[in-house]
């Protein structure tokens, strides 16, 4: 049956266009089936049971479980091992893919165990290997711990090195990233994000994003897509149809994006578009919980009698008609997290994943919670309305899903028993040379640092700097910086974590530097981890205080001033007036070493970059600034 499914997609999906496309995926699929017979599932399970097919079609999230809470009780217990009650789930559920969190991962040893035993009971079960998924995208959005995988400097910086670097460090990146995913157990990564950046307010993507050209965007997209699956990890494009241009986050609310079908072929879809045209297509694309009105204003009716426009992921227009028969995506299409807030606040979670599927969706990624045992008696209830919904739908597009997920995991899972014991790979994995992967975070920090204006005063020559910086980690690496570059310098540095009384007139040293070290936007949730922090976000003084503090303080001041944006690079506008010098690091992110010094390879460059005057990086974004500058 399978083979008769494979054949009849490929040909329903041919035209003169694309023969040659068509013919290298057959090719390339049957040859990944022949290879991997082994890895089918066990001939006691069968695939054609709905139970099967629907539990194919959903990945779990198992970041908390509380064995012994009630309903009521908040779970925040992260799961570091697998208990029977959810080796249970995934075995009788034929559950296809699990994600997991920074919450899960403590170190490699448990993290590696901890997949093992998920894998372990698949294959005892004869069920097919688990998509085993993380965000790991850099920067920002990064679950791992350093000590397993350094952050690196994110999509933006890469974007501020594309002048010099071309495509190279995104290539390196992705590769270390997928040969360190891969010894863990990790067979999904859910990057690249290609969304086109081109509104400074987006809270959630900017820089997230490579930049705000297509082209560019779509150039650094298709190098990490190629490099992660080169090196054995399936990738995952993201937000179709675009998350660029939007002004609400996702996990809060329900976005939407105006542009006419012209501006969103020019810019939204073009990333996509190319990637998927490329020899190298990912293996999976993640939808997003956004309107798009010019690509489908039909609506819904919401349990409270609003009539709202479908977002993405649940349009059919644009998950089948769009992205399938248009663009010719042939690789699984996975949902965004089912409970945010775009989807839950309109949707049970019933509802939004029947409806995810009767659109076109592969995969329904988090559609229910499993915190104690009381969900997981309400999951099987979930489960057999799902299956109930599903019968409704077309079995033969139903069978086709599945058949994409299956042809997944068999190009990126394993089912056959490994090569080495789990202690063997651990030892591996704790024995690894992380040279390169230092060498290389080093050089796109490098790389990515960038001069926004100079009013003449660089290089900078003043023996001794005034820090203020976010918090006293980064005052401490700032600190750090300048003793290892310019040890004869003098310095001191104040926190701004908590904003202090003005005015502080007796802080500022004649004749010395002011560097103001800022991180804008705050986080968002995807950086956090996602809904479960969205109560246990920190309350901190908003962006307009914050900026109205600095630029009080700085009013009047005689001594240099240096503007350093550690974010977005977009607040710089905001300090036109009060800085003679705007820089962009695009990465705020510190660390302590081996003998527990806090460093910050993005923090040493930036001071690097100001005792010489060398700036490699080039803005991958337009900031508004007054006319004389923008003529520099």
């Amino acid at each position: 049956m399978i083979w008769n499914i494979l054949f009849k997609r490929a040909l329903s999906t041919a035209d003169a266009q694309r023969p040659n496309r068509i013919l290298q995926w057959c090719c390339s699929t049957v040859l990944a089936l022949v290879i991997s017979a082994c890895s089918l599932p066990d001939s006691r399970v069968d695939t054609t049971s709905f139970d099967y097919l629907v539990g194919q079609k959903l990945m779990l999230d198992l970041r908390y479980f509380c064995p012994q809470h009630g309903a009521e009780q908040v779970c925040r217990q992260p799961l570091l091992e697998l208990p029977e009650a959810l080796a249970e789930v995934l075995r009788r559920g034929r559950i296809g893919g699990v994600i997991l969190f920074a919450d899960n991962i403590q170190t490699s040893h448990q993290t590696m165990t901890l997949i093992d035993e998920m894998q372990q009971v698949m294959r005892q079960a004869g069920l097919p290997p688990l998509l085993i998924a993380i965000d790991q995208e850099g920067g920002r959005v990064a679950r791992l711990p350093t000590d397993m995988l350094v952050r690196f400097s994110g999509n933006m910086a890469l974007g501020a090195s594309y002048s010099e670097q071309g495509t190279a460090l995104a290539a390196l990146v992705a590769k270390i990233q997928a040969q360190r995913l891969r010894q863990l157990g990790f067979n999904v990564n859910f990057a690249p994000t290609v969304d086109v950046n081109i509104n400074p307010l987006n809270p959630v993507i900017n820089v997230r994003s490579y930049g705000e050209s297509p082209q560019q965007v779509a150039s650094l997209g298709q190098a990490t897509v190629e490099a992660l699956q080169q090196h054995g990890v399936a990738s995952a494009l993201k937000h179709f149809p675009g998350h660029g241009d939007t002004l609400v986050d996702s996990h809060i609310g329900l976005p939407r994006v105006d542009h006419d079908r012209a501006t969103i072929d020019a810019v939204d879809l073009l990333p996509f578009q190319q990637i998927i045209a490329s020899a190298s297509p990912p293996a999976l694309l993640m939808t997003a919980h956004i309107q798009y009105p010019q690509l489908d204003s039909s609506t819904f009716v919401t349990d409270d009698g609003r009539e709202i426009i479908v977002p993405a992921t649940m349009s059919r227009a644009i998950i089948t008609d769009l992205l399938r028969n248009e663009l010719g995506y042939q690789g699984v299409v996975i949902s965004d997290a089912l409970d945010m807030a775009g989807v839950a606040q309109y949707y049970s979670p019933l509802q939004a994943t029947a409806t995810t599927f009767a659109v076109g969706v592969d995969i329904a990624l988090m559609p229910f919670k499993l915190r104690n045992h009381q969900d997981i008696e309400q999951f099987w209830q979930f489960q057999q309305q799902l299956i109930a919904a599903v019968r409704k739908l077309s079995s033969t597009e139903l069978e086709q899903s599945v058949a994409r997920i299956s042809a997944l995991k068999q190009r990126f899972a394993k089912l056959a028993e490994p090569s080495q014991t789990l202690s063997a790979r651990i030892s591996d994995f704790e024995a690894r040379d992380r040279t390169l992967e230092f060498a290389v975070q080093n050089l796109l920090a490098n790389a990515a640092t960038t001069l926004i204006y100079d009013r003449g005063v660089l290089p900078i020559t003043q023996t001794h700097w005034h820090f203020l910086m976010p918090d006293t980690l980064r005052c401490e690496a700032a600190l750090n910086a300048l003793a290892a570059l310019k040890p004869e310098n003098t310095a001191d540095c104040l926190s701004l974590a908590h904003l202090p009384e003005l005015p502080h007139t007796s802080y500022w040293r004649e004749g010395a530097l002011i560097l103001v070290g800022d991180i804008t936007p705050a986080h968002s949730l995807v950086e956090l981890g996602g809904m479960d922090d969205i109560h246990a976000a920190r309350p901190r003084a908003s962006v307009t205080e914050r900026h109205a503090w600095l630029q009080q303080a700085l009013t009047g001041r005689s001594q240099v001033v240096v503007y350093a944006t550690l974010r977005s690079p977009y607040g710089a506008a905001d300090f036109a007036g009060y800085a003679q010098v705007a820089t962009a690091s695009f990465d705020y992110s510190a660390e302590k070493d081996h003998q527990g010094k806090v460093i910050s390879a993005p923090l040493e460059e930036l001071v690097r970059a100001l005792l010489t005057n060398q700036w490699p990086g080039v803005l991958p974004v337009s900031v508004s600034l007054p006319a004389e500058l923008l003529e520099q």
